[in-house]
């Protein structure tokens, strides 16, 4: 039986990508988890049909707005505009043309 120090159990079959666990503030990642955890964040900047903002995406992983906004950029993503985004109003035939 495992116990709560083993790795969480494998993502189920509709989710796309895992959750990493929050690492601690302060802490450096290196090596296989910190390539692991950049592709990682870059999937849930770009995640269809929802994706996930910088700041969701600190909430949920516990690292810092400037952390996330590195990774993306070193990951050469388009960045979408700064905030809310109205949807765009279709064009209605006005009475007379």
């Amino acid at each position: 039986m495992p116990n709560a120090t083993t790795s969480p159990a494998p993502p189920a079959a509709g989710n796309t990508s895992p959750n990493p666990p929050k690492v601690p503030r302060g802490k450096r990642l290196v090596g296989e988890k910190a390539t692991a955890f950049h592709a990682y964040v870059v999937s849930l900047y770009r995640r269809e049909p929802h994706p996930m903002s910088i700041r969701a995406i600190c909430e949920e992983t516990g690292r810092s707005y400037g952390n996330i906004h590195t990774i993306l950029k070193n990951a050469k993503v388009d960045m979408r505009p700064r905030g809310y985004q109205r949807p765009t109003r279709r064009e209605e035939p006005r009475d007379g043309e």
